[in-house]
Order: C-alpha cells, then structure tokens, then sequence
C-alpha cells in the first residue's frame, strides 16, 4: 500500500520524455539575494515538526485534496503501521492551501516561483515542512523542478504529487499481478482533457492497455457539446439519474430534442459509458482498473461501481452489450489516498510529524472565495 520515494524511478517523469537542464530562475532563488523569490536557506527553522503543510493546487477543485487528507485514516498514529485506529491520520497538523491558475505565458517559471515562496516566511505565514502538489499542470510542468530546488538548496522540504502518486500506484499494481501474457487487463483514467493533452498519464502505455476518458466537472455533456457529446443511442447505457432535476430535457427521455447534464454525477455516469464504450470499439483487454483523476472524483466513487454494475447488466436485441469487457470487481485508484499515504510515511519516517493534541489547522489562500460547505473537514478547521 506504502510507496516509499525510492520507488518512484519506475514511472514517468510527470509526463516529460528528458530531464532538462535545471531553469534559471532555481538558481537565482537560491543565490540572488535581491531576487524577490530569494531563499536564505539558513534561515530556515531548525526544528520543523511544527511547520505546516503546504498544498498546492492551480484549480479550485484542487481543494479537495486537503480535504481528502484531513479525513485519512489508514494508519495507527501510535505505531505507525497500517490499519485505521479512528483518529485521523493528520490530526493536529497544520496546513496551508495555496492556489493560483497558472498565467498562459512562462507558466513554469511563474508556477516555481510560486511553490517556493511556501519555503520561506511570508509576514506571518511560515515555511512549510512538506508540499503535495495537487494540480495536475503543476505536478507536469513543475514538480520534478521544484524537487531539483529543493535538493540543490538543500531546503528539507519532503514533496509529492498527487498525479504521480496514481500512476506509482497503478504502475507497481499492474508490474506485480498483471505480467502474464494471459492475464492482460485494461487501465481507463477519467482525468481533465488538459491532463491528457499534457501527455501525464502516457507513460502508462509502456506497461499496459489504457484507455483515457476526458472528465470535467463544470463543463456539462449535451447534445450540443462538442467534447461532451450526449449519443442519443447511448441514452439508456448512460443511466442518468432523473431525480431532483438532474437532467435537463426536452421531448421523450430516450429520445429528445433538447438534453443536458444538471449535476456532476450524471457527468460522472457519461464518463464511465463513454470509455466503456471506447473499450468495445476497440480491442482492448477487460477493464479492470480506474485512475480517479479528477479530484472532484474522490466524492463518486459509489457512483462509478453503480455506473460499471449497469452497464455489465445492460442488454440490447437482448445480448449483453459491455459484460465481456468490465470486469467483474473493477478496482478504482485514488491518487489522492495514494499521496496522503506517501506523506504520512514520510513524516513518520523523518519526525516530523506534529503530533499535537490540539484541532488540525488550514489556512486558505486564493483569488476567488470558494464554496467551502462542500467540504466538511475543512469548513471545520478554516482559518480565515
């Protein structure tokens, strides 16, 4: 279940095919003293057990990852081994979100800049003591630059991505039960179209079938959309939930002139028949694992496996149209779970982890006010 940092040399390199030369602006944050983004790495504190942790995310949806870790419990907090023990995992540490969409231009360099300055003391806001990376662009674009600073500053700062935390995961999975030539499966990511077009999951071709499925939650499918098309003679596959003015639409249900999406989970129910679909028009293996690679995803696990139970059920000229090509117990992965797994062991194994009696803590810094009822735990521990 635990991924040590060892390990991580077995997958891509967030989408990158070379390693390229360390960029310019690293190396005037660790060394030009009048550099706004400058670092003094000296003045640091030597104890960091009570340090935050630093969140990262380039979308509002990004937030979701905090509150993912927040919630985790996998582990006993006294012994440090797996198996839940009722208290949460983090409990007691503090943390800092920040987000910030990244500009069309010099995206990369603005996006390091922007990471390292949750290194050093800004006013009142400390240094962070670990940073997972929750957006995707950021995790392509600029995580293995932001580990390059940090390991050439010598900073101490324990990072991971949420992104390559999924793909570590599915990787060791499909390299531990699946080598067999006879034992061949099918991996479908539902992941943010941007995601694909920056080719972060391609590396998972070299290891096994993929099937990649494009999945937003604030662009809706219709008939009208032209990257989230409604198929008319899909309509009874996609088993759209009806209730609570869900859908919209015009005309008969199975047949209409007007229809749109109205929630995230009947987006979430066209994601799922849409790469089952992609699946029977080709000539891939059974499905037998989803990368939930979306964080809004986390909250639809339950309505993925319903999705997937339909759709091996679903006849028409009564035959069985998807059954031979989902398997029978599809696993998802949560990169999210994976990354707070990956954190905690690291804490643990370095000290420092907080270890305080007291509430956890979150501090939120964006450009735009988030609706943060949608989130439990942090509506509970916000610190405006």
């Amino acid at each position: 279940m635990l991924l040590c940092c060892g390990l991580l040399s077995v997958s891509c390199r967030n989408g990158r095919e070379e390693i390229p030369e360390r960029l310019p602006v690293i190396y005037r944050i660790l060394g030009d003293t009048a550099y706004p983004w400058y670092i003094d790495s000296s003045a640091l504190p030597e104890k960091r057990d009570d340090l935050p942790i630093g969140v990262f995310g380039t979308s509002p949806d990004d937030i979701q990852v905090l509150e993912t870790i927040l919630g985790y419990d996998a582990f006993d907090n006294i012994t440090g081994m797996p198996g839940a023990d009722g208290i949460h995992d983090f409990a007691g540490e503090h943390f800092l979100f920040l987000y910030t969409p990244p500009p069309a231009d010099s995206a990369r360099t603005d996006m390091i800049r922007t990471m390292s300055g949750m290194f050093r003391w800004q006013d009142e806001r400390p240094p962070v003591k670990a940073l997972v990376v929750a957006g995707d662009r950021a995790s392509v674009e600029a995580f293995d630059d932001i580990r390059d600073l940090i390991e050439l500053g010598n900073l101490k700062i324990h990072t991971v991505s949420v992104l390559q935390s999924g793909i570590d995961k599915t990787i060791r999975v499909i390299r531990d039960h699946h080598g067999e030539r006879h034992n061949r499966v099918t991996v479908g990511v539902l992941a943010p179209s941007e995601t694909f077009a920056m080719k972060g999951y391609d590396c998972l071709k070299e290891d096994v079938a993929v099937v990649f499925q494009p999945f937003s939650s604030g662009s809706m499918p219709s008939l009208d959309n032209p990257e989230f098309m409604i198929d008319k003679d899909l309509i009874r596959a996609y088993h759209f939930n009806y209730r609570q003015s869900e859908m919209e639409y015009r005309g008969s249900r199975f047949n209409p002139s007007y229809m749109k999406a109205a929630s995230v989970e009947n987006a979430v129910r066209y994601a799922v028949t849409s790469m089952v679909e992609q699946l029977r028009n080709g000539s891939h293996p059974r499905l037998k694992y989803i990368v939930l690679g979306h964080n809004v995803l986390q909250n639809y696990k339950d309505v993925i496996l319903e999705s997937l139970v339909s759709l091996r059920n679903y006849r028409s000229d009564n035959r069985y149209v998807y059954r031979h090509i989902i398997d029978q117990e599809v696993i998802l992965t949560d990169p999210q779970g994976q990354a707070a797994a990956t954190l905690y062991q690291l804490l643990r194994e370095n000290r420092l982890a907080a270890f305080r009696s007291t509430p956890s803590c979150v501090s939120v810094y964006t450009p735009e006010m988030i609706d943060l009822t949608k989130y439990p735990l942090l509506h509970v521990c916000i610190n405006h």
